[in-house]
């Protein structure tokens, strides 16, 4: 489904197991002028997603990522071609009334999302503002893809995995990665042969173990030894 004509969210339910975070918690929301924070409260809905939720983000609105992870996925691919990690913002150019990528935007783990109607948020940021913050991340994105390309071509699955398990972890702040390993082959756009062989190589170094459709990180240092650690800094 494209993410310009995703349907309706529904309303916020507080997942399982999990303690409420909050918009004033957000990075990016805690440090904006009072008066655009108290116009993106007015204007804001919270809204829980469960990762195998398969609806797109809309282009109507902003997204304050509270917690969890979302993907972006090329239009009718499963290969995920950047994560969205909790603290991050998706939309900043649908704010300033581009289109933006095309890519479609859905979860990767639970997220709890804060969204807020673009044209408030433009109105509340104003339009300079948000113009210079879209081109610093466009120039962010375009690095990171090339990253991935570089790191796509040259590294080996177990070493890209584990980079994605990683990014997974910390992106939802050590919530469970509750991704089956035919899931994780299409993010990688790779056979699920070739993860069942890098999920076992990984397994027998004691960093993470796989079992019924979860990942449980059990050594964040053995895990990043495995890993290319591509666009990761130290």
């Amino acid at each position: 489904m494209p993410a310009d004509s995703a349907a309706t969210l529904p309303p916020s339910v507080p997942l399982p197991g999990r303690p409420r975070a909050h918009i004033g918690d957000h990075p990016v929301y805690h440090a904006l002028p009072p008066d655009a924070q108290r116009r993106l409260i007015a204007e804001g809905t919270e809204v829980d997603l469960p990762g195998d939720a398969r609806l797109a983000l809309d282009r109507d609105h902003l997204w304050f990522v509270i917690s969890g992870v979302l993907g972006a996925f090329p239009p009718d691919s499963e290969v995920c071609v950047a994560p969205v990690v909790s603290g991050a913002v998706y939309g900043w150019d649908h704010a300033l009334g581009f289109s933006g990528s095309g890519a479609q935007v859905r979860p990767l783990l639970d997220v709890r999302l804060f969204q807020v109607p673009a044209a408030a948020a433009r109105e509340a940021l104003g339009y300079d503002w948000l113009a210079r913050f879209v081109a610093l991340q466009a120039v962010q994105r375009l690095t990171f893809l090339e990253q991935e390309a570089a790191c796509n071509a040259s590294h080996r699955v177990s070493e890209r995995l584990a980079k994605w398990l990683l990014r997974l972890h910390h992106g939802g702040n050590g919530a469970p990665v509750r991704l089956n390993q035919a899931r994780l082959a299409a993010m990688l756009g790779v056979q699920r042969t070739s993860i069942n062989v890098a999920a076992r190589n990984l397994q027998a170094t004691g960093g993470v173990r796989f079992s019924r459709g979860k990942a449980s990180i059990l050594d964040v240092a053995k895990l990043t030894a495995s890993s290319c650690r591509c666009g990761t800094t130290d």
